[in-house]
């Protein structure tokens, strides 16, 4: 026509979905909760996580000193033993502050 070509796309179109279906790990990611779904990222971190305790040097980069150390990579050094234990009693003065306030009429 004038000489004007049409402007190109921005971007390519990405990927196209993949429909998991429900009791897959990657359907709880996307907000499903249901029993199926549930039950599959379950057993997909729990693999992880055997996964993890196996390689030592992976406690290593995520960083000792951290509860979620002490339980997604198995590490049992002085560091993560201590912010686990922490992290439990913190754990337990909150639900006893929860208790207290449900007693007392509260909300939470």
């Amino acid at each position: 026509m004038l000489g004007i070509t049409p402007p190109k796309p921005k971007r390519k179109p990405g990927r196209p979905t993949i429909d998991y279906g429900h009791g897959h790990h990657r359907t709880y990611g996307k907000g499903c909760r249901c029993d199926a779904c549930r039950n599959a990222h379950r057993l997909h971190f729990a693999e992880q996580r055997a996964k993890w305790a196996q390689d030592p040097a992976a406690a290593d980069r995520a960083g000792h000193g951290k509860p979620s150390t002490y339980k997604n990579y198995s590490c049992r050094c002085e560091p993560c033993t201590k912010a686990h234990t922490a992290n439990l009693a913190a754990r337990r003065a909150r639900r006893r502050t929860g208790a207290v306030l449900a007693v007392a009429g509260g909300a939470r």
